[in-house]
This record gives structure tokens, C-alpha cells and sequence, in this order.
């Protein structure tokens, strides 16, 4: 029965051949729409990632992102007859690295994007991408050197190549309602880094239904995710599906709301019939039914100042007992009190930022700049499969846990130059092989003794408890687009990353890249 499901969802949007939606690609048109979306009379939504050239035509339009590519093939139907449309364009990045000991490193990427689509209704959207990576370790998981962060799991015997696919099947049979069968990722939230749900981690297959009515867009997502083993003697690599719901709501012209929900569950095998249920906040539901899901529930915010400026913010709780989080305020009002606070299972993170375009009334050039602070704990779960993780990479921060962070950045985006600078600064928490203080969320957590190699306390847990760890990443990118309105340039970069235990070796190293790319390559190394 579960198969059968599978295949008539698959089948259905697989033959609905109708009509089109394509994710936007181009960097320059993903800053036009989120800077459009601050004008007052905006009706669109900024928080859910990726866009769709059909929600913003009044911003553009996606031949223009095709027949910026430097190379491209497209056809287009004639005017009399249906709108449709094929595109096809290589996507390349070759960037060549040295560090501070002029060591040679490489990232040679080279791949292609092919764009179909029928009307304004049915679109296909297939990236695939190769990549023979030499990164620093920094970019890749600890528990395994063959999964990197953004692309994950190298080939078989091939620790450096890697093969992703990228692939959106979306069909609109209303104009309030879009259905999407990908292999992707999503982004909730409307600063540099998401608490909810993130694009740091790989490609992962979902089913995602989006509507839009009056002044609210919700999005419901069924995923498959992989989960990985911390202890390598169990060496295991199983699937789990979650479900993800949000609702963003524009209150007035200023003021948007949204409302996060996400079940992480305990099967490897297929979704139960109660996880189809489409409406937000249906944890209570389930757990009613002796669920032992993971649950998060989280909100995002920004408020509009202008049309150039804006703040926003996240708040999540993973899990919270009022009593204990009142006590812990008691505590950091007085030092002096007495009363149990730290809870282990208080788990909430937090986040505030501001975003300006055209700064100082200075066309193209954006700046940003946010804090996030996340409690011990958050994100893992008793049962370590059942964490907010894909691959061994974070759905939420790529931090993880038990941190505070300053992350800003600038940049400038124009017809020739495009300069990207960005710098985070982070204390961390740490946990070391034997102890658990709350930043590793793929530790299995729970208090007392569970017969692991570490005690998890069930008070007294603070904010960077644990090993106190400054970490420092900065980058800055300059780009030359060889010819005007076209998508290719040539990049020179410097990427420098200091970490500074208090129990351990200080690292600090420095790289310089230089090589060619198309702008449709994004890989974060902000972390």
C-alpha cells in the first residue's frame, strides 16, 4: 500500500505535463527579489528558499538567467502555440588553492543545468554536477573524511569525486497551489543563517505542497534524509523521514510572521499514514498516539524599516519545561541562586539581525549582520539517529550546538566587478571523545548514566559550557565577469580560519584560490 502511494504521487506529477515553475539560479536575481520584497505593497514572501521565476515575474524572468550564461543552447515555442521551453548551459567552477605553506590544493567542478518547461504551470529543473575536491578538513565531517559539508558522500573508493543531482519537478494546476517532487534542499528564514531549516547540508530528496491565500504562503515537506552513525563500530547509513511544516503570514505591510514545525522520526522504512497530515502543529496529535518522534517547533520574523532595510530574527525550542526556563532567568539575574536551573532538555536557539541594500544609498552594495545563540543539546536527541542531521551534516546552524555567533558580511554586485566578503567570529562549547557537554549533535543525549562513555548532568548546563573554543572564519571574494551580462569570471579569494581551544592545539590556516566559475556554483565555507 505504501509503494502504491509512492507511485500514483511520483506518476501523477510525472504525467501532469501541462504547464511551469524553475527555481531561480542567478545570485543577482535572487538579491533583486529579496531587496523587492521590502517595498511596502509587496504581497510575496521572502522566508521560503528557493524562489520561483513564476512567483516573481514582475522582477525577472528566467530567459534572462539562460541567456546570461556565457554558453547556452535554448529553444522556445512559437508564439502561437503553447509557451514552452529547453535550456541548457554548462555550470563549471576551477579554482586552484595554496596555503600558507604553498601547498597545492584544487576544487574542480563541471557540470550542466538543463530547464524545461510547459506554460506557466510545469517546469523541470535538472543540475548535475561533478566534483574532484582537495578542501581543507575543516570542509569535511569528522566522523567520516569522505562526506563533505554542502555536497555530501563521496564515491565508493573515490574519496574526492563527487557526483549531485539536483533536480525540481514542480507542477501548479492552480495559481495558489504548487507541488514539487526534488532532490534539493530548502531554506526557512530570512538571515545569512537559518535555525529551522538550512541549505548547509547536501541534496536530499522531498515531496514539498506550497499554497498561497490572502496574505499567507505555507509549505509542507515530506523528506528523506540519511542518518549516520557516531560510533564508527555500528558503521550504519540508514534512511529517516521528517516532516517539515511552515506557515508565513504578513501582518500589515510591515510585519511578517512565520511558524515552524518539524517531526523527526523513528522510521527507516516509509512514512505512517498520520505523518501525511498537511496541517502545522499536529505534534500534539501524534503524540498522543505514544509517538517518540523528535519534534521542533520554531518561529521566524522580520519587520520591514524601509525599502532598503529590515530586521528579523529566530527563535526555536527543541524541548523547554517553563518552570526550568523561569528558573534559569532567576539564575542569570542572580548569580547567587540556589534553586536547580540548566536543565539539560531546556534546548532553544535564537537569533537577531539586520539587512540593508543599496547602503548608504550606494547602488549594489548590500551589507548584513546577525547574532545566533544556541543552548547545549539542541538538535540531538536521546536516540542519535533521531537528530536534526542529513548525511552527517546539520539541517539548522553548521555550528551545531552550545555556541554564540557574530556573523556579517558586504557586498557588491555589479555589471562587471562583484566583491563578497564575509566574517564570523564563534565561542563554542566544544565536547571532546569522552565528554558531552552539549555542541555535538549526533552524541546521544539523556541525563544520568545510560551507559555510554560520558555523563550527560541533568542541571547546571550553561551556554558555552565545555571546552571554550574562539573560532574566527573570514572570506573575501573578488570577481572580474570577463564580459558584461554574461555568467563567467574569473575569481581571486582569500579564506582565513582560526580556531582557538582552551584545551589544545591553536590552528590557524590562510588560503588563497584564483580560477574561473559560472555564478550558478554555491558552496558555503563559512564555518
Amino acid at each position: 500500500m505504501k509503494r502504491i502511494i509512492a507511485h500514483i504521487i511520483f506518476i501523477t506529477l510525472a504525467t501532469a505535463v501541462l504547464s511551469q515553475n524553475i527555481p531561480v539560479r542567478d545570485p543577482h536575481f535572487i538579491r533583486d527579489i529579496e531587496k523587492s520584497l521590502l517595498s511596502l505593497d509587496k504581497k510575496q514572501h521572502s522566508a521560503i528558499k528557493p524562489y520561483y521565476f513564476t512567483d516573481y515575474k514582475d522582477v525577472c524572468v528566467d530567459s534572462a538567467q539562460y541567456e546570461k550564461s556565457f554558453l547556452y543552447y535554448g529553444w522556445k515555442s512559437k508564439p502561437d502555440k503553447k509557451p514552452s521551453s529547453f535550456y541548457a548551459l554548462p555550470v563549471y567552477q576551477v579554482f586552484n588553492w595554496f596555503d600558507d605553506d604553498f601547498d597545492y590544493r584544487y576544487n574542480l567542478h563541471f557540470g550542466g543545468l538543463f530547464d524545461c518547461s510547459l506554460g506557466e504551470k510545469f517546469g523541470v529543473s535538472y543540475q548535475l554536477s561533478s566534483w574532484i575536491l582537495d578542501v581543507p578538513d575543516y570542509q569535511k565531517e569528522k566522523l567520516s573524511s569522505t562526506i563533505y559539508y554542502n555536497l555530501g558522500k563521496a564515491l565508493p573508493n573515490k574519496n574526492n569525486i563527487l557526483i549531485e543531482n539536483d533536480i525540481h519537478i514542480t507542477y501548479s494546476p492552480y495559481s495558489f497551489l504548487k507541488l514539487e517532487l526534488a532532490n534539493s534542499k530548502i531554506f526557512y528564514g530570512d538571515g545569512y543563517r537559518s535555525f529551522l531549516l538550512s541549505d548547509f547540508a547536501s541534496n536530499y530528496p522531498y515531496f514539498k505542497l506550497e499554497t498561497s491565500f490572502l496574505s499567507i504562503k505555507y509549505s509542507c515537506v515530506w523528506a528523506v534524509h540519511k542518518t549516520i552513525s557516531a560510533n564508527p563500530l555500528e558503521n550504519y547509513y540508514k534512511n529517516k523521514f521528517d516532516v517539515f511544516h511552515y506557515l508565513d503570514w504578513k501582518i500589515g505591510k510591515r510585519f511578517h510572521l512565520g511558524l515552524f514545525e518539524a517531526i523527526i522520526t523513528v522510521k527507516d522504512d516509509f512514512f505512517d499514514f498520520e505523518y501525511f497530515n498537511p496541517i502545522i502543529f499536529f505534534r500534539p496529535v501524534e503524540f498522543s498516539l505514544g509517538s517518540e518522534d523528535n519534534a521542533l517547533l520554531g518561529t521566524n520574523m522580520k519587520f520591514i524599516i524601509n525599502d532598503r532595510n529590515a530586521l528579523y530574527g529566530q527563535f526555536v525550542l527543541d524541548d523547554v519545561i517553563v518552570g526550568q526556563l523561569i528558573n534559569d532567568i532567576r539564575h542569570n539575574v542572580n548569580p547567587d541562586y540556589t534553586g536547580e536551573y540548566g536543565w539539560f532538555a531546556n534546548k532553544w536557539a535564537a537569533q537577531l539581525g539586520f539587512k540593508s541594500y543599496d547602503i548608504f544609498k550606494l547602488d549594489n552594495i548590500d551589507f548584513f549582520t546577525e547574532i545566533n545563540i544556541a543552548r547545549p543539546y539542541i538538535y540531538s536527541h536521546s536516540i542519535s539517529k533521531q537528530n536534526y542531521s542529513h548525511s552527517a551534516q546539520a539541517l539548522a546552524h553548521p555550528l551545531g550546538a552550545n555556541f554564540i555567533e557574530s556573523v556579517s558580511g558586504i557586498s557588491y554586485l555589479g555589471k562587471r566587478f562583484m566583491v563578497d566578503a564575509k566574517l564570523m567570529y564563534a565561542i563554542v562549547g566544544a565536547d571532546s571523545t569522552n565528554t558531552h557537554f552539549g555542541q555535538d549533535i549526533y552524541k546521544p543525549t539523556m541525563d544520568g548514566n545510560q551507559g555510554y562513555s560520558y555523563i550527560v548532568n541533568s542541571f547546571g548546563n550553561t551556554i558555552l559550557q565545555g571546552i571554550r573554543t574562539e573560532m574566527i572564519t573570514g572570506k573575501i571574494d573578488i570577481g572580474f565577469i570577463l564580459k558584461e551580462n554574461k555568467n563567467l569570471s574569473i575569481n581571486l579569494g582569500l579564506l582565513m580560519r582560526y580556531s582557538n581551544p582552551e584545551i589544545g592545539q591553536t590552528t590557524s590556516q590562510n588560503f588563497v584560490y584564483f580560477g574561473i566559475k559560472s555564478n550558478f556554483v554555491k558552496r558555503e565555507m563559512l564555518y
